[in-house]
C-alpha cells in the first residue's frame, strides 16, 4: 500500500511539473513575446498584433494589448468588448486594461469609460461599419468628409493633429483618439504630406498647418505598416519596458521548479520499485 501510495505521489509530481513546463514554454510564449525586447526588435508590427491577439485569448487583455486594440482593431472588437460589459462598469484607465479608451479609439466616439454610454449606443449603432462609427465622430466634430478629401477636409484634419499652435498633446483622451483616427483617415486616403500646396492654407492657419503636416509625415514614416488600416480606398487589402516575468531570474526559479519538482516524483516512483522488490525478496 505504501508504495503504491508513493507511486502515485511520484506520478502526480511528474505532472505538475510537465503543466507547469507547458505554462510556460507554450501557454505564455504570446505574453513573453510582445514584452520580450530582443523579440520586438527582429519582428515586425503585424507579428506582434498577431501574438497581442493570441495573448487575449489565453490570459485576457493585459494593460498593453488593450492599447494596441484602441490601435488595430476592427469592429470585432469592438462587438467583442461591448457585448461583454456590465451596467455601471468603468472600463478605463490601467486597471481596467484601457478598453474604455481602446473603444474610443475604435469608434472615434468620445462616449468616456462609464459602460452604460457604450451600451446605449451599440444599440442603435452595431450594424454600421467601423468606416461608418468614424465618419460619424468627425461629422460631430463639424468635419463632412468628401472623397476625395477636398482642402477644406484635409485642412481640418491636420487641425485635430495639432490642436493649437502651443500645444500638440492634451490631456483629454478624446483629443488623442481624433488626433489618431485623423492620422489614420489621411493615410488611407493617399494623402502625402510632401505633395501638399502650401499655398491653399489661410494665412491664419499657416504655422499651425505645418506643424501638424511635420507631425503627421514622422507619424506617417513610423506606423505606415502598421497592422490598423481601413479599407477608405480600397487601397490597403515597440518599445515596452520588459515586465518582472521575463526576468533571468524568475525563468532560473522556473526551470529550477521544473527540475526539481519533476526529479522529486521519479525519486518517489524510484523507491516504490525498490520497495516492491524487497517484498517480493521476503
Amino acid at each position: 500500500m505504501k508504495n503504491k501510495i508513493l507511486r502515485i505521489f511520484g506520478f502526480g509530481f511528474i505532472l505538475i511539473a510537465a503543466a507547469i513546463a507547458f505554462f510556460w514554454f507554450v501557454w505564455l510564449i504570446p505574453l513573453k513575446h510582445i514584452y520580450s525586447r530582443d523579440w520586438n526588435e527582429n519582428h515586425s508590427t503585424y507579428r506582434y498584433w498577431i501574438e497581442a491577439q493570441k495573448t487575449v485569448g489565453r490570459v485576457g487583455v493585459t494593460h498593453d494589448v488593450g492599447i494596441e486594440i484602441g490601435k488595430w482593431g476592427d469592429e470585432k472588437w469592438v462587438a467583442r468588448i461591448i457585448t461583454k460589459l456590465k451596467p455601471n462598469q468603468e472600463i478605463g484607465g490601467c486597471e481596467n486594461s484601457h478598453l474604455g479608451e481602446a473603444l474610443e479609439d475604435l469608434t472615434n466616439q468620445g462616449l468616456g469609460t462609464k459602460s452604460d454610454a457604450w451600451i446605449a449606443w451599440w444599440k442603435t449603432n452595431q450594424n454600421k461599419t467601423q468606416l461608418e462609427w468614424i465618419r460619424d465622430g468627425f461629422e460631430k466634430q463639424g468635419i463632412q468628409l468628401q472623397k476625395p478629401l477636398t482642402t477644406n477636409n484635409i485642412i481640418a484634419l491636420l487641425k485635430l493633429i495639432n490642436p493649437s499652435p502651443w500645444s500638440v498633446f492634451s490631456t483629454n483622451q478624446f483629443s488623442h483618439t481624433l488626433r489618431y483616427n485623423a492620422m489614420r483617415w489621411l493615410r488611407d486616403s493617399g494623402f502625402r504630406a510632401q505633395q501638399f500646396d502650401l499655398s491653399l492654407i489661410p494665412e491664419k492657419d499657416r504655422d499651425q498647418i505645418i506643424f501638424a503636416l511635420l507631425e503627421y509625415a514622422q507619424w506617417y514614416g513610423e506606423h505606415y505598416f502598421d497592422p490598423g488600416h481601413l479599407p477608405i480606398d480600397g487601397e490597403f487589402s515597440y518599445s515596452y519596458p520588459e515586465p518582472i516575468f521575463l526576468s533571468k531570474e524568475l525563468r532560473w526559479k522556473v526551470y529550477l521548479a521544473i527540475i526539481f519538482v519533476g526529479l522529486f516524483g521519479f525519486i518517489l516512483i524510484h523507491f516504490s520499485k525498490c520497495g516492491r522488490k524487497s517484498e517480493m525478496v521476503k
